[in-house]
């Protein structure tokens, strides 16, 4: 599949605007995929889930989200993988009914692929003084 650039670049600039981050809340969602890798600075190794939001918990008011078009948010939740924090792995994964006795992380990470999952949103402010507003997954449970 070839990208047409001279489309997405004939665009009008005037129309180009920050996505609005999500109301603090719980929605509703699922695992869509899960990759690898290590932390910049400590190089500590996670496994990070990519999460599609799929609705609004019952306590997000319908206002708030007026403008947000919640099939194009997408979020992330990583897991460090170190001896201290493999527990939240492995809660994670059994609150999506993943079994965990017996097996390794590595057997079970596939199977959260499509989990539904409830997630704790929370918004943090930036850093560079900017006045924006990002959002941060606080917990991910699967859905009971």
């Amino acid at each position: 599949m070839s990208v047409d650039f001279s489309k997405l670049l004939s665009k009008n600039m005037d129309e180009a605007e920050r996505p609005k981050p999500l109301p603090p809340g719980t929605y509703h969602g699922r695992v869509t995929k899960h990759s690898l890798d290590a932390s910049k600075e400590k190089k500590t190794p996670y496994v990070r889930f990519e999460l599609q939001v799929v609705s609004a918990g019952d306590g997000i008011d319908p206002d708030a989200l007026d403008g947000i078009d919640l099939s194009k948010k997408s979020l992330r939740k990583d897991f460090y993988l170190t001896p201290d924090a493999d527990y939240r792995l492995k809660e994670f994964l059994k609150s999506c009914g993943i079994q965990t006795a017996g097996r390794s992380f590595a057997e079970a990470l596939p199977e959260a692929i499509n989990a539904p999952v409830l997630i704790d949103v929370t918004q943090r402010a930036a850093t560079d003084g900017s006045g924006e507003f990002y959002n941060d997954v606080n917990k991910l449970a699967g859905e009971p």
